[in-house]
């Protein structure tokens, strides 16, 4: 499970931006659980449907915290907090 914070951003670019920026810290510095996290961020980049979760107002309209698991093949994708 990761947290995402969706602020004027929808779900994939927070991804993104997560991904990105895990990316640079390993860069810097190995960790296994930082290897995990982004193997599961390429994996919800990659299978997602970011069409259906921005329509369910994953789009950045409303400031949040969602946490993305892993159900099976799929992905589920829950508000956890908003502002």
């Amino acid at each position: 499970m990761i947290i995402l914070h969706l602020k004027n951003c929808c779900i994939e670019t927070a991804a993104k931006k997560r991904y990105e920026r895990l990316v640079s810290e390993l860069l810097n510095e190995e960790s296994e659980e930082k290897e995990k996290e982004l193997e599961f961020l390429l994996e919800f980049l990659k299978k997602a449907d970011f069409q259906k979760l921005r329509s369910m107002g994953f789009d950045g309209r409303e400031e949040m915290l969602v946490a993305v698991k892993r159900e099976g093949e799929k992905f589920l994708v829950e508000r956890v907090c908003s502002s």
